[in-house]
């Protein structure tokens, strides 16, 4: 069998998706079963690259061992791939805001990100309510507590958790100026561009796609360990 349908297989799976894969055919079940591991908008892709790889329940083994390999490698790598926003067709490598989209609707467990100002004319907008409207998924938003409209934006995204950059004892409040997405605590998306549709379509930004698990999850636990110090819960 040409190579080609494996290494296609490897480039679209998650190292996470690869593993939950792996463990569904390890335990026998059928490749409808397990590929409820996928999330919903990224399953029927997969479906059809496990096929065409030959990877099914009826040769369990084979296609644990296969995902396990292709997890085992994703889990190692460092992959950076630069992601660019330039005024109209200017950009060559990469595209910023296809690289929110992707990522975001890719997502199965979970979604972090952080950005200076949320506008309205985002389309994360729409595509980060999307995904937190989908099971298992857990969204969790940072915004600058002066810039952004936090309350706008804990309203617009009710399923998922909002912090705000809180104000210091001496009254000034925190600038929040980290932009980055991550993605099931293994892609890392670092960028200068902030959640506005000046920043997705008009402007030069430049941001890094990351593929670190233990870096993605430094990130998350950076920022949680500033709850209640530097970033504030928003209620609804």
């Amino acid at each position: 069998m040409p190579s080609e349908p494996f290494a296609s297989l490897g480039e679209f799976l998650t190292a996470s998706e690869a593993e939950a894969l792996a463990v569904q055919f390890a335990s026998g079940q059928h490749v409808l079963k397990a590929l409820s591991v996928v999330n919903a908008a990224r399953r029927g892709e997969a479906k059809q690259l496990l096929a065409d790889a030959g990877l099914n329940h009826e040769h369990s083994e084979r296609a644990a061992g296969v995902l396990s390999a292709i997890a085992g490698a994703k889990s190692l790598s460092r992959d950076l791939t630069p992601v660019w926003t330039m005024p109209g067709n200017e950009a060559k490598i990469g595209h910023l805001t296809g690289e929110f989209h992707r990522l975001v609707q890719a997502a199965r467990q979970s979604i972090v990100c952080a950005t200076y100002n949320f506008e309205q004319t985002s389309q994360m907008w729409k595509v980060l309510k999307k995904s937190s409207e989908q099971p298992g998924v857990v969204v969790t938003v940072y915004v600058d507590g002066d810039k952004a409209d936090a309350a706008k934006v804990r309203s617009q995204l009710p399923r998922a958790t909002v912090y705000r950059s809180t104000e210091l004892p001496n009254g000034r409040r925190v600038v929040s100026h980290a932009t980055f997405i991550v993605i099931d605590h293994e892609v890392l998306l670092l960028t200068s561009a902030n959640f506005s549709f000046s920043a997705e379509n008009r402007n030069i930004e430049f941001g890094l796609l990351v593929r670190d698990a233990a870096l993605a999850e430094s990130v998350e636990s950076t920022m949680s360990s500033k709850h209640g110090s530097l970033y504030e819960l928003v209620s609804l």
